[in-house]
């Protein structure tokens, strides 16, 4: 989804146990996610990169 609206005040709007930050450029329904594989998310036929600086907290919310 395109908004006009900061990544941070999306984050701040979105519930956060279904929603998390996984780059600076994207935020993901936790519930969506298909499948993981190294730094990277599929949701259907979308890669989502995970960046650097989230890959720690993303680790401990899915396990």
């Amino acid at each position: 989804m395109l908004s006009l609206q900061t990544m941070k005040k999306m984050e701040e709007v979105l519930p956060g146990p279904r929603f998390m930050r996984v780059h600076k450029s994207y935020i993901v329904a936790m519930d969506k996610i298909e499948s993981i594989e190294r730094q990277r998310v599929f949701i259907g036929k979308h890669v989502i990169p995970v960046g650097e600086s989230y890959v720690k907290e993303f680790g401990r919310r899915i396990e």
